[in-house]
Formats: structure tokens, sequence, C-alpha cells
């Protein structure tokens, strides 16, 4: 009976000892953070890394690849022995994919609120498995804020309200400013509300008495970060105001969704994603300049104009194929250092009008 205690104890020390040489040849690199604008594709990067010891690591074959989302039960995507299966709207990032590919990055291609969360990257090769987590956290910029009267008539001798509302996610708050700019001293309660996409709807009603009214009112929608995204006023009489509007009328036409927050991984690409939406229907709009700019940086780290291109060392457009007819002028940092941190700039000048938008980079190391 010794004996076979003894047998058994040997069989599970070398099992663990084979796992846990298994798991050595394989690693996957993930990156532990990412972030995803709603309505746009966000990428989960993982990365398969091989040991030295392994020998012929060009024929190394990946036999399984499951991604999970924690609380789907079935996994998002899976390929098994050369089969392929995945729920509506992923895929590889990468088009070409085969089993001798080790770039594993899941691809979303319309970011939803739902999508947050925590997902695993599991990879069986013929030489090893191994498993890594990582987390999408999703955005949704808020808009320009919408303020609605009662009465619809307002003016300074008329008792009523003002209600400011704004959509988006995570979820913010909304802040009234007098005539001078200055924060309303109580500032009313905001409700929040959720869309069935999971949006967030923010709504906040400042009462108004007769004779103690003013000119203007303005109503700001910050972010969860406590950055101003967007703001309206409204003008006593009945007529109101964006701040877009205010600004140079040509910027009407043009507006730059950029993701607001990236997430780049030390010596891997980085992806700062920011799309021109023309507001109007301008199908024949040609962009004429792009320049973007890294804070703390004199020089441009990548300008286009008029056909001509000019970029820093390791900086270029995401798309390899970009013409000035194509909105996706996301930037691509082809090997992320520490230093590449930072606040970014997106400039755009189109024959239909300009704008820019701001955008950060977080960098972290090798897991």
């Amino acid at each position: 009976m010794a004996c076979a205690g003894f047998l058994l104890l040997t069989l599970a020390v070398l099992n663990s000892i084979g796992s846990s040489q298994s798991e050595a040849f394989v690693k996957i690199h993930c990156k532990t953070q990412n972030v995803g604008q709603c309505e746009q594709e966000s990428r989960l990067d993982c990365v398969i890394h091989y040991v030295e010891d392994i020998e012929d690591i060009e024929d190394v074959e990946i036999v399984v690849v499951i991604w999970r989302k924690e609380g789907v039960e079935e996994p998002v995507l899976k390929y098994t022995h050369g089969e392929l299966t995945s729920l509506p709207g992923y895929s590889f990032a990468e088009p070409s994919w085969n089993n001798k590919n080790v770039n594993v990055s899941l691809l979303i291609h319309k970011t939803a609120v739902k999508d947050e969360g925590d997902y695993t990257c599991y990879v069986s090769t013929d030489s090893g498995y191994n498993t890594n987590h990582t987390r999408l956290n999703v955005t949704a910029k808020y808009g320009v804020p919408t303020i609605q009267p009662q009465p619809q008539d307002i003016d300074l001798n008329t008792d009523g309200s003002l209600t400011c509302r704004s959509t988006g996610y995570p979820k913010g708050r909304l802040s009234w400013f007098d005539k001078d700019n200055k924060p309303w001293l109580e500032q009313p309660e905001v409700e929040v509300l959720t869309t069935e996409s999971g949006l967030f709807i923010l709504s906040s009603t400042l009462n108004i008495q007769r004779g103690s009214a003013f000119s203007q009112y303005t109503c700001k929608v910050f972010n969860a970060r406590g950055d101003e995204e967007a703001e309206k006023s409204f003008i006593s009489g009945g007529s109101s105001q964006s701040h877009a509007e205010s600004l140079h009328h040509i910027r009407a036409s043009v507006e730059i969704h950029c993701k607001t927050q990236n997430v780049g991984q030390c010596d891997q690409e980085s992806r700062l994603d920011c799309v021109i939406h023309y507001v109007e229907d301008l199908e024949d709009a040609e962009i004429v300049a792009i320049i973007w700019w890294k804070e703390g940086v004199e020089e441009p780290v990548l300008k286009y104009t008029h056909g001509e291109l000019t970029s820093l060392p390791g900086y270029s457009f995401a798309e390899p194929s970009w013409n000035n007819k194509n909105v996706n002028v996301s930037l691509l940092i082809h090997k992320t250092a520490v230093k590449d941190e930072g606040d970014y700039t997106c400039d755009v000048s189109t024959d239909s009008g300009d704008n820019k938008n701001q955008t950060r980079l977080n960098v972290t190391g090798e897991l």
C-alpha cells in the first residue's frame, strides 16, 4: 500500500514538472489595460513569445486559441485545429491570421458598453501552452449638451427652469456657470439615466426666479476624469448657442473623434485612434493638412500638407495606404517607449472645414 502511495505521489510530481515546463516554453504578453471608444474598433493586444530553448521556433504551430470575456459563457473567439468560430463582432486583429502567426490580438469591430470588462487569452501550441489576462475600458465622448427652457419663451422677467442633458460613458457630471463663467454656487442635482446600449444620460435642471436671472447661462459636461468635453450656453430671451457655434463657422462641418485614452506596451506598436466625421453630406471633401503634435516636442511627430508627408522616426499613419480622402487619421507608433507617453493633438484641415482634438497615450512595461 505504501508503494502504491509513493507511485501516485511520483506521478503527480512528474505531471507537475511537465506542466511547468510546458508553460515555460510559451509566454503570452498582453497589454494590461486597453481603452475602446464606442462605435469604433477596439484591439486587445496579445502576442506569443517562444523561449529560445525551443528548437526550430519557426516550425512551432498554434493548435488552440480561446478568447473569453468574464461573464460570458461561451468563448468570444475560438480556434481549434484549423477551425475558427467567434461571436458576432469579434475576430482576430490580423486579417490574414494563421496558425504560425504569434499575434493573437482580438479585434472588436463596433465597440459597445457591454464589451467593457476582463478578457482571458488561452493559447496552446505543439510546444507548450499559456494564459494571460487583459482588460477593456470603454468610453463614449459626451456630446454638446442640449438646453430645454421651461417655459419656452423664458426671459429675465419670467420664473422658469433650464434642463441640460448630455449622453456619454462612463458616468460624468454636469455643471452650471453664469455669464462671467463662474460656477453656480448651488449646483442642482444631476439625474443619471441609462440607455438600452448602456450609455449614461446626464440631466440637470436649474430653476430661475424672475428678477434674479442672468442674461446667459452655460451648462458644461465633464467626463469621468473631470475633463471638460463640451458646453452649451442659453441666452435669456429664448435663444441658445453652443460653444462650438461660437468658434469659427467653418469648424461646424468637420469633427474629429479620438479615443480619450490609449494604452501602449513597451517595444510594441501603439495606435492613437482618431477618425474624421463630416457633419454634413460632404462625400467629395479632401484633407489638405494633418498635423500630429506631442506635448513637449517642438516639431510635429507627423505632418501631411498638400500631398507631402513627413514624420519623426518611428511614427506613421496607422492606415498603410492612407490618402487624402481617408477619414481614419490614426497615428501609429512603431516601437513604443516610455518617452512616447503623454498628450497628443491631432489638427486636421480640409477643403470643407478644420478642427482638432486631443488624446493621451499611457505606456506600460513588459509583463
